[in-house]
This record gives C-alpha cells, sequence and structure tokens, in this order.
C-alpha cells in the first residue's frame, strides 16, 4: 500500500528506510534464515498476541544519539602512542562531523567507520582497550537506533497495521482466535464488575490441569473467577515438564504460585474463612516407569547432587507395575559420538541406535514397543533408513514433518503439475521421478528428446510435450515406465476444469498404482500412505474453498504445507513398527523402549533483533541487518557489508570476544541502555531455553517404562590440539555425560568407560563411537568407527575399514537391479442401454401430432444408441464409441435431414445478420446432416425461395427478429390439448416482436417437403393445431395478437410470375 499513487509520502519514506535494514521475506524463501520484515512482524504479533493491550503492550526501544562517553573513551588514548593517537584523533574529528551532521543512518555509518580500536600498550593498557571497545559498542547501538527512528516507525506502524487488518478480518467472519477467547474473557471480567460479580464466587472448586504450560494472563484471569485469597482455586502440575515457551508458556508463573502457596501453608497466620491457608501436595508416586529407569532420570537431572534441576521432585517406582522387559538387557544405556560433520555425526547415532534395537528385537522384545524421541525431526529420515537398514519396520508418527515428507511432497507436484503442465520444475519434474511414476534416466531422456522427420536430427524438448507426445527417438521407444505415466497423466490433464480437481487427483494416484505398492510395504507403506490420503484431503478441502480453480487450489495446497501438521494416520497404523516422533507428540504417552537423540542443545540467537516478555508487557530491541554503502570524508567509499561488519562488534563481536561483554555493561551502559537490553533479551532467551531443553530430556527420558537409550554426540576441534567442542551455555550434553559416567580425580567423564556410573552397569551400556583423533583432559583417543560408502557404521582402525570399503566397490554385474511394479485398472464390461425417460408433465406440438397422426416437425430425430440384431442393447467392453461411430447412428439420406439442414441455415443468417448463405457454409450442413446430392439440390432450391421471398422481408422489417425461441410455458386450457399435460414446451424458428409495441407478435414456422395438390383448406387445418399451440403460448407471454406463417418453402406459391419465387404460405390471425 504505501507504493500506492495516494500513500502518503512520510509513510513510503519510512517503509524505505525499513527496506534498508531488513529484507522483506529471507532469500531462500518467505521463512529462509536472517532477519526479516516478515519475520519480526509475525513475532512481534505472536507475542503482542499474548497480551492484555496487544502492540499497546510492546515497547520497541529507542536510541540517543550521545557520543559524549565515546568521546571521553577515545580522549584517554591521545599521546599513549603515535598509531593510538591518530586513531583517537581520527575518531574524534569524526565524532565532531557528526554532531554537526544530520544525523541520518548515512553519518552513523561515517561514524562508525572511523572508529578503529588502537593496540594495547603500557600507556593504554588492555582494560583500557576493552573499556573503549564496550564504550564504542555501547554508542554504536544508540546512535544506529536514534537515526533509525524511520526504520522503528515503519516497523511498528506495519505491525499494527497488519494487527487491524488482522482483527478487521475476524470481525467481518464474526471469528475469534485462541489469544482472542483468552484475552476478552480477561478484558471482560477486567472492566466490567457486573461480570465479574456474576462469575466471582459461582464455583466451588476451579481446577486447572498442566499448570505448568499457562502465562500469566490465563493466570489472572482464573483469579477472577476464584474469590478472596484464590479459596476455589486447586491447580495440578510439574514445572519439570513444562515443555511448551514456544506457545507462551511461562514456567514460572507455576512456581510463583508453587511457592506462593507453600509459604502460605507454612505460615503461622491463621487461616480466615474468606481467605484458607494454601495446601500443597507432591504427587511422587509413578506408575509408569522401572525404577531403574527413574534413577537414571534422578541422576541427570538432581540438581542437589550436582544435576541440571534445581528443586527437583524425584519419583518413586509403583510396587504394583507390571514389568514388560522381554530381552535380557540392562535398562539404562547410553552412547556419544565424537568427531566428522554433522551429518556423519547423526548417521553414526541413527546406525548405532538401530543396532540396539535390532538386538533387543532378536532377543524377543517387540519392536512395536521402541520409540525413537527426537528434540527436533530435521534428521528423522536418516534414523529411519537406519531401522529398515536393520530389518526393522519404521514409522514416523509424531511431529511438524508432515510437509517435509517425500510422499508429501509427490502430492504436491501432482498438484503443481495439473494446474499448470509446463511448470515442470515444481510439477511434472519432481512427479514423474517419485514414486508414483519412478521415472530414471533413460525415461526422462526419452521424454525429453525429440527427432525431426526432415533431416533425422534430435533436439531437447520439454518434458511436458514430451508426455502429450508419442513420438520418441530410435532406441527410446516403448519404454514401459513411460507409457504408463502418459495414459496416467494425459487422461488426468484432459479431465482438468472439467471434474472435480480433488477427484482428479485422487484417480491419478490410484491409476499410478502408488497405493497397490505401498499397501505391499508393510507397515512403512501405510504410513506413507496416510500422508498421502491426508494430503489428497487437503486438497479437496481447498477445492471445497475456493471452487475448481487449479491455481488458487494449488495455493491453497502450499499454505496448508505452510503449517505445522502431524503426519497422518490410519487405523492400527504403526502396529508392529519403531515409531519416530517428537518428544512434545509423545507427552502423555509411554513406550516399553525408548531412545533420545537430537535432545541435548539449543541454538544461541543470533538474529538483528531480540524481543521478550518484561514486567508490565514485552520489550523489542530491533538493530538492522544490512547497511547502504557510504563514502567517507577521505572519498573512500565503504561497501554496506563492511559497515555491517563494524556495527556487529557491537553485540556479535570479533571471533569469540564481544566489544561489549556482560562484566562491562553496568559500568557502560547507562539505565534503559537499548545495548544492554539487546544483550539482556538474547542471554535470558538463551538461559530459557537450555533450561527447557533439560525438561523436554526429562519428558523424553520418562516416557519409558522399562528401557532408555541416550545418545549424544559432540564436534571435534580443528588445529593443533583436538578436542571435543563441548559448549555448556548452549548444550546439555557435558553435563549429561559427567553425570552418567564414571569421572576422574579432576571431575570429568571417562568417555572412554564401556559402563555407566551405576553399580549394576554392564560392559556395552556405554560407547564412545570416535570418529576422528582427538584429545580429552590429559587423554588421547583415537578414532574407532567409521561410515562406509553406504552409510553402515564400521567398528574399527578406520584405515583398515576405508580399505576394505574401497576393496569391495561393487561391480557392474553385482548390483542388485531395481524393480518397479506397474498397475493398470482392471477392464471391466459395461453394458450401455437407452434409459426410459419418466413422465413428464408437459407436451410439444410434436407429441400431440405424434398421438393425434397429425402433421409432425420435418426435422431429423436426435440420434439412438444402434441395436443389435436380435433388438437388444449394443454391448461394450469398456472402450468408448468414436466420432464415426456416432455419425453411423445417422444414415445419409435420411428424409427428416433436409428439414434440420434448412433449419440450422435460417437460424444462422438471422444471428448473424446475413442475406446470403456462404457456400462454404452449406457445404458444412450438408456433411453434418448427410444430405444426399438430391438432397442437397432441394435445399439450395428451397434456401433461395425463401431469401428472395416477401414473407422473410416482412419479417425482417420488424425491430426484433430472434431465431429458434425456446419455451416453457403453462399448457393450452382447451380439453383436447390440456389431457398431455399441464405445460407446453418446444422453440418456434423465428419469432419477430416490437419493444414500441409489445401487443403483437409475428410467427415463422418453416416447412420442407409437402405436395404441391394441397388446397388452402387442407392447409389451413394441417397446421391449425401447431398454430394454436403457438399462439397459446404468446399470449400467456403477454400478447394479444399474433400472426402464425407456416412457409413451404419447397413449394411455390399461386404464379404472381414466371419464376415462382414465392413460397406457399399459410397464415393464421389469433
Amino acid at each position: 500500500r504505501a507504493t500506492a499513487p495516494d500513500a502518503a509520502p512520510e509513510l513510503a519514506a519510512s517503509l524505505k528506510a525499513l527496506y534498508a535494514w531488513y529484507p522483506m521475506a529471507g532469500e531462500g524463501g518467505p521463512f529462509g534464515a536472517g532477519t526479516t520484515i516478515k519475520g519480526l512482524v509475525r513475532e512481534m504479533l505472536e507475542l503482542s498476541s499474548q497480551l492484555p493491550g496487544g502492540m499497546d503492550d510492546v515497547c520497541v526501544a529507542r536510541g540517543q544519539a550521545d557520543t559524549s562517553a565515546l568521546a571521553d573513551a577515545y580522549r584517554s588514548a591521545l599521546g599513549a602512542s603515535k598509531a593510538a593517537t591518530e586513531k583517537a584523533q581520527t575518531a574524534l574529528d569524526a565524532i565532531d562531523a557528526f554532531e554537526a551532521s544530520g544525523k541520518t543512518m548515512a553519518d552513523a555509518a561515517r561514524l562508525m567507520m572511523s572508529c578503529a580500536m588502537p593496540r594495547a600498550s603500557k600507556a593504554f593498557p588492555k582494560e583500557q582497550v576493552e573499556l573503549l571497545k564496550a564504550e564504542a559498542a555501547d554508542a554504536f547501538i544508540n546512535i544506529v537506533l536514534a537515526c533509525g527512528g524511520p526504520a522503528l516507525d515503519a516497523l511498528v506502524g506495519l505491525a499494527r497495521s497488519v494487527e487491524a487488518e488482522y482483527r478487521a478480518l475476524k470481525a467481518a467472519q464474526s471469528a475469534l482466535d485462541n489469544n482472542d477467547l483468552l484475552r476478552m474473557a480477561y478484558e471482560a471480567l477486567r472492566d466490567y464488575p457486573a461480570i465479574r460479580a456474576a462469575y466471582e464466587g459461582r464455583f466451588k472448586m476451579v481446577m486447572i490441569d498442566e499448570f505448568q504450560d499457562t502465562d500469566q494472563m490465563q493466570v489472572d484471569l482464573i483469579r477472577y473467577l476464584t474469590g478472596a485469597g484464590e479459596r476455589a482455586l486447586c491447580t495440578v502440575g510439574d514445572a519439570q515438564q513444562s515443555i511448551y515457551r514456544f506457545r507462551g508458556a511461562e514456567v514460572e508463573v507455576f512456581r510463583r504460585q508453587e511457592r506462593k502457596v507453600g509459604s502460605a501453608a507454612a505460615s503461622e497466620t491463621v487461616a480466615t474463612s474468606d481467605a484458607p491457608a494454601g495446601e500443597l501436595v507432591k504427587l511422587v508416586r509413578n506408575f509408569r516407569s522401572h525404577d531403574e529407569v527413574l534413577r537414571y532420570v534422578a541422576r541427570v537431572f538432581d540438581g542437589d547432587d550436582g544435576g541440571l534441576m534445581q528443586g527437583f521432585l524425584d519419583l518413586e517406582a509403583s510396587d504394583g507395575r507390571k514389568d514388560t522387559l522381554v530381552a535380557d538387557a540392562s535398562r539404562r544405556q547410553a552412547l556419544f559420538v565424537a568427531g566428522g560433520s554433522t551429518q556423519e555425526r547423526t548417521q553414526a547415532k541413527a546406525r548405532a541406535i538401530a543396532e540396539r534395537f535390532r538386538a533387543l528385537a532378536d532377543a524377543g522384545q517387540p519392536q512395536g514397543g521402541m520409540v525413537l524421541l527426537l528434540g527436533r525431526m530435521t534428521n528423522a529420515d536418516v534414523y529411519a533408513q537406519a531401522f529398515r537398514d536393520q530389518g526393522l519396520d519404521c514409522v514416523i508418527a509424531g511431529g511438524s514433518v508432515f510437509a517435509q515428507a517425500a510422499e508429501v511432497q509427490t502430492v504436491r507436484a501432482l498438484v503443481c503439475a495439473l494446474a499448470n503442465p509446463a511448470d515442470t520444475a515444481q510439477g511434472l519434474m519432481p512427479l514423474l521421478a517419485s514414486p508414483m511414476f519412478a521415472l530414471g534416466a533413460q525415461e526422462f531422456l526419452a521424454l525429453a528428446t525429440k527427432l525431426d522427420d526432415q533431416t533425422g536430427e534430435t533436439s531437447r524438448r520439454n518434458i511436458d510435450a514430451g508426455i502429450m507426445s508419442d513420438s520418441d527417438v530410435p532406441g527410446l521407444q516403448g519404454l514401459p515406465l513411460v507409457t504408463r505415466a502418459r495414459e496416467v497423466l494425459r487422461y488426468a490433464l484432459r479431465r482438468v476444469g472439467r471434474d472435480s480437481f480433488a477427484a482428479i487427483a485422487r484417480d491419478a494416484v490410484n491409476a499410478s498404482g502408488w497405493f497397490v505398492r505401498l499397501a505391499q510395504r508393510g507397515p512403512e507403506g501405510k504410513a506413507i500412505a496416510a500422508n498421502v490420503l491426508k494430503a489428497l484431503d487437503a486438497v479437496a478441502e481447498a477445492e471445497a474453498e475456493f471452487g475448481n480453480s487449479p491455481r488458487s487450489i494449488a495455493l491453497a495446497f502450499d499454505r496448508f504445507l505452510a503449517g505445522k501438521e502431524a503426519p497422518g494416520a490410519l487405523n492400527e497404523e504403526g502396529d508392529g513398527a519403531v515409531r519416530i516422533m517428537t518428544v512434545h507428540a509423545s507427552k502423555g504417552l509411554e513406550y516399553p523402549v525408548v531412545a533420545v537423540a537430537e535432545c541435548f542443545g539449543v541454538r544461541k540467537s543470533s538474529g538483528a533483533a531480540q524481543m521478550g516478555r518484561v514486567e508490565g508487557g514485552a520489550r523489542v530491541v530491533a538493530l538492522p541487518a544490512r547497511f547502504d554503502g557510504v563514502k567517507l570524508a577521505d572519498g573512500t567509499f565503504v561497501k554496506g557489508d563492511d559497515v555491517k561488519k563494524q556495527f556487529e562488534h557491537a553485540f556479535k563481536g570479533k571471533g569469540t570476544s564481544l566489544w561489549l561483554p556482560p562484566e562491562l555493561m553496568e559500568d557502560v551502559c547507562a539505565t534503559g541502555s537499548p545495548a544492554e537490553a539487546f544483550a539482556r533479551l538474547r542471554n535470558d532467551d538463551l538461559q530459557l531455553s537450555l533450561e527447557e531443553r533439560a525438561r523436554l530430556l526429562y519428558v523424553a527420558m520418562t516416557r519409558a517404562r522399562e528401557l532408555v537409550i541416550l545418545a549424544m554426540d559432540a564436534g571435534v576441534s580443528r588445529g593443533k590440539v583436538t578436542a571435543p567442542t563441548f559448549d555448556v551455555e548452549t548444550d546439555l550434553t557435558y553435563d549429561v555425560l559427567r553425570r552418567i559416567l564414571p569421572t576422574d580425580a579432576l571431575d570429568m567423564p571417562q568417555l572412554d568407560a564401556d559402563r555407566l556410573v551405576f553399580d549394576n552397569s554392564q560392559p556395552g551400556d556405554y560407547e564412545l563411537i570416535s570418529l576422528s583423533d582427538f584429545t580429552f583432559g590429559e587423554q588421547a583417543f583415537e578414532a574407532n568407527a567409521s561410515l562406509d560408502a553406504e552409510g553402515r557404521l564400521v567398528r574399527g582402525d578406520t584405515d583398515v575399514a576405508d580399505n576394505a570399503a574401497h576393496s569391495t566397490v561393487p561391480g557392474s554385474a553385482d548390483p542388485k537391479p531395481d524393480s518397479f511394479e506397474l498397475v493398470y485398472p482392471q477392464a471391466a464390461g459395461v453394458r450401455m442401454g437407452t434409459c426410459p425417460f419418466p413422465a413428464r408433465d408437459s407436451y410439444s406440438y410434436s407429441s400431440i401430432a405424434a398421438a393425434l397422426h397429425a402433421e409432425t416437425e420435418d426435422r431429423a430425430a436426435e440420434a439412438r444408441v444402434p441395436m443389435d440384431e436380435a433388438g437388444d442393447d449394443a454391448e461394450s467392453d469398456g472402450s468408448e464409441m468414436a466420432d464415426a461411430d456416432v455419425a453411423a447412428v445417422e444414415p445419409a439420406g435420411n428424409p427428416m435431414a433436409l428439414g434440420s439442414a434448412f433449419h440450422a441455415a435460417c437460424q444462422w443468417l438471422i444471428e448473424m445478420g446475413a442475406d446470403a448463405l456462404p457456400a462454404e457454409r452449406a457445404d458444412a450442413l450438408t456433411r453434418l446432416w448427410c444430405l444426399t446430392p438430391e438432397q442437397r439440390e432441394r435445399f439450395d432450391v428451397a434456401l433461395n425461395r425463401w431469401l428472395r421471398s416477401s414473407v422473410r422481408a416482412e419479417l425482417l422489417a420488424w425491430p426484433c427478429v430472434r431465431a429458434e425461441v425456446p419455451f416453457f410455458s403453462l399448457g393450452c386450457e382447451d380439453k383436447d390439448i390440456a389431457r398431455y399435460g399441464a405445460y407446453a414446451e418446444g422453440a418456434i424458428d423465428a419469432l419477430a416482436t416490437d419493444p414500441a409495441d409489445p401487443s403483437r407478435a409475428l410467427v415463422i414456422d418453416y416447412k420442407t417437403g409437402g405436395t404441391p395438390d394441397e388446397t388452402p383448406d387442407q392447409l389451413l387445418e394441417k397446421h391449425a393445431l401447431q398454430a394454436r399451440v403457438y399462439s397459446d403460448v404468446l399470449h400467456k407471454a403477454g400478447f394479444k395478437t399474433v400472426t402464425v406463417k407456416f412457409v413451404r418453402v419447397e413449394q411455390a406459391a399461386p404464379a404472381v410470375s414466371v419464376e415462382l419465387t414465392e413460397p406457399q404460405v399459410v397464415t393464421y390471425n389469433l
């Protein structure tokens, strides 16, 4: 809207400033990496939607262009050394220039690029250099936010506009979202005493389950319902299971309530009837997990003993639980992968977990009770493939991975191909390569190659043209996969725009045989089929909303995939198969055997904007993610990327050091400094994320009834000394290893141990898988495993393993050929027959004439299905009738054909306003109605007579002339006609009316055939019935005077000239 001609100039300017800070969307797509306008607005609105005042409760930090502290810091460097003095003076000159400038973003960039840091020296020690860096970082952030006011104004204005537009759209549909329900209920109770009085004290008990997943506004709302002192409130929750922070849940809300109730219960103050003392009840009995599993959990998390959680609530196993561990195996296991790339470590973890599951299955443990819980599903396919390579059925049963599933992307490719066959990149190409058709290089070569029949040369063609063509180059003809793909897709594409789009897509999937092949793959195939069916259902829902518009359906389907959808499910899906799901999806479930991976680390935020909840609302600090280039005072041009690097020293630092470390913030930053707020928001988010990661690990481990396997990994640093890259600020791996492994004198975990710290641990319960050499503490470790060419985990000396892998590379005769089962629909015999028309409460002149043996219409009857010699309906073997078959229904020389051709010619003349019929048109009608040469001659004579007739001239003199005018009217009241029905239907050959005089009408009815010896009286009687039908219809339509003229175009009127050009006319004035 800002680019519209009537947009306010200041809005357009501010948005231009915002575009200078951020791109509208990520370069990799709308959800690509990096800070973007769309991402910022979305995050701000998600945050504000959880606040009572919406965007009014969001504070966006602004800066002050104050350079005094920075100038003082640089003055202290004057005289320290020649180099330091030069850098300090340059910076001071730049500060003076900035103060005298308009203080724009370009001025801020020039200042930052002129502020170089001097080296430490005796006269200017390292501590002063660090302090100067901190002052510069704080000043940079303040100055940029002050100079970037228009960009921040645009960001806030855009967020408010989107919020207002979203609310308007909801209001127009009388719709509320989940946050509206909470916010409006809270506002109603807060702002309207009558409503509050109606509900306050109304309930004897208000119980809240899963209280650890609430936020402050929900708690404030509930307090209005629970009376004084919250006497009617009972909450049930477990802070150790609070894992929904991304939805706004605040575990601190639970902890505050726990402290409040606990302190009230311990207080000696006498409770009153209005505010009775609270009671804190701890439920410590666990009916799910074996005691060894619970001791494993306590070892990891008991904060009083050095674990991950402070205030840990230890649980006791129930004596009455049933033991379901069949295999003779240790209940507590772990593995650690060190070295290699991230992908290699993921593959190694997946293979190691799969091996342990395979061993359990071989020992009799049902694989249907085994589950792998992941913190994120990015690598779910890697783990699934590892299970399948071990011969274990596997299904991805939970997590927001639906859109990423290969089978769902295949359905998307089908939708894109049907919506636009020419869009081969998103449609035909991935569709044909998918398991739906499984085309390989040879088949694509056939589709993409054409042969010039004249020159014999081959050239490239688009594959959509290849699908529609049967002409393939020699050597690539008759490929079965190509033939079947053409059959399925051509039929589907022919139906687009005519049949239901969703039905076409579903039929194409069925016809390809994909479901048949999936049914043969057991539980894995069922899981894939469930996703396919869910995707097809989404296509049908899009069609129901947008109609049969292929492009709109494709866009709606993409919007559906952008949501976080769980995998589809069939009845008994996954029975007997290993499951893979997210920890969040497993909440409330339990399994005998649980492996946990990808659940130990969090990502440190590197974005240019930080936001979070603060007391009274939320705070946002948005720093620019990019800068424009700028020309310095000496004429040097500096690119925007270099300005960005200089600015990022302030909050990202160079290497591992920040210019503004936490320990200097108190000395440098003023109260409310945006630099301090940015760092605090980022650090708080990191700390809260890591704490929630620990709770996620707790939830994962406590899903296990009998056995838990923890799978961890760490990279190995490069350089002279290689060591595991443990980062305790972002990853729990080191702390977990320190708790579950034996430790040395320095309290460092012994990574080369073969068992865990527990007394009954057995050799093999723990395994170190080292993909590269490294040093940990004072101990050196050599690589003890590697991945072969097919991704299998090979233990032992890596050089030997590599040589073995190279020596066993299969030759051309070794690989097992791929197979693909083509599926064709079963042919079904079809019996066709004419279906009798139901009796209708209407009549036409033709039906009355047939019943009375009166004059009938002189046109050909409708074509009917041919009958065999015995009179039975013809049978078909399923093939369609060709055009030639239909044409053969009407044999040449049908006596009615001449009348039909003549009526069609007269209709064309009227509708085209033509005075003559072109020869080409006459020839086409001759072919259409299969006229014999004799009939063609009669046609030409009759048409010539009509064109030159005075009755035609009379017809054309009327202001409004229409041809083949249909009617459906109340029937005639005359007893001899009324008995045939209550309604009359038919069509008038030519109807002439006058809008200026709507009381009269002229009807022309053409008649071919007839004999010249009929008398005038006979003709009047002959056509009287038809005239009565027409006149009755027109009288009921409001015409008072109706003239009906039957024109016998093959019979000449009594001689008025030698040429006998006038046709015979029978006239009725009714």
